[in-house]
């Protein structure tokens, strides 16, 4: 049976970079968003990264047995196409640091979804280790001040679901995809998602915005965020998966608002001791979580 390393330097090195991809991602969110809007930043995003792994999806399409199609739809729905939307749509009502909080909800989801239906044996110091994560990333947010919080609570859903189908994707991936190429996979799952993403750019306002000229910072900070915080991560996620569990994976969640808040510092912005507490408690919870895996 196959037995997931944890000590690994490499994991750890793979844990990193994708802290340190979807961390810098807001930031290129949040330059994306002066030009488009939630819903057409989502949709270039998810598109042109579908269009980059196309060649790829070509080629790797052949050696992917066909009972796996399915298995790879779900994936680049779950994983990457449905979370993307919802949170675009949430931003639009709710408070980035609410949809920042709900998000750290995705490693309770990958426990849940993995006991009901994986049947994956949870000892209570992993359950310790999510919920001590997931306050320290509530910590973390909710420093920046509760009068600065602004939640509208039918739009707040969203994220709630969006975090569910990231449990939802991530145990396909660890359970379904195991041994599958990393690579290969990725850009077969997210050509299935991206190309319909990118033929729906022109039912958007999104192609006439591009045609004015007026957008290319802003498009150039989408198509980063498309090759590397999307693309070139989740061919990382997707062989950290293979190296260790969905738990340890999914942990990176907690360790994404450090940087982000990081990159936030050097704009400008003043983190308070409320929130260095917090990032104590998330590296708590990593602890917990991956000292448990490694049992």
């Amino acid at each position: 049976m196959y037995k997931p390393s944890f000590h690994n330097p490499q994991n750890w090195l793979l844990l990193g970079l994708l802290t340190l991809i979807w961390g810098t991602s807001y930031i290129l969110i949040k330059k994306g968003l002066i030009a488009f809007t939630p819903v057409e930043l989502t949709c270039l995003r998810i598109g042109i990264s579908g269009l980059c792994a196309f060649p790829v999806a070509v080629g790797a399409i052949k050696f992917v047995p066909k009972e796996k199609y399915i298995t790879l739809l779900l994936v680049g729905l779950f994983s990457s196409a449905i979370p993307a939307f919802l949170f675009a749509l949430s931003i639009t009502k709710s408070d980035s640091s609410v949809n920042g909080i709900l998000n750290a909800l995705s490693p309770m989801w990958t426990i849940l979804v993995g006991y009901y239906v994986y049947h994956v044996i949870i000892s209570k110091q992993k359950v310790t280790g999510v919920v001590i994560g997931f306050l320290g990333a509530v910590v973390l947010v909710v420093g920046k001040g509760l009068n600065n919080i602004k939640i509208d609570l039918a739009y707040g859903f969203l994220p709630l679901v969006a975090t569910f189908c990231y449990g939802i994707g991530t145990n396909i991936t660890k359970h379904k995809l195991q041994h599958d190429n990393p690579v290969g996979t990725t850009a077969v799952a997210m050509s299935m998602t991206g190309i319909p993403a990118l033929i729906a750019c022109f039912f958007t306002g999104a192609i006439p915005k591009i045609a004015s000229g007026n957008v290319w910072p802003s498009l150039a900070c989408v198509a980063v965020l498309a090759v590397v915080s999307t693309l070139t991560a989740w061919v990382l996620f997707y062989r950290l998966l293979q190296r260790t569990d969905a738990l340890f994976a999914a942990s990176v969640t907690y360790l994404v608002p450090i940087v982000a808040l990081s990159w936030g510092l050097l704009d400008g912005e003043v983190l308070t001791l409320i929130q260095f507490g917090g990032m104590a408690l998330i590296l708590m919870g990593v602890y917990f979580t991956t000292k448990t895996s490694a049992d």
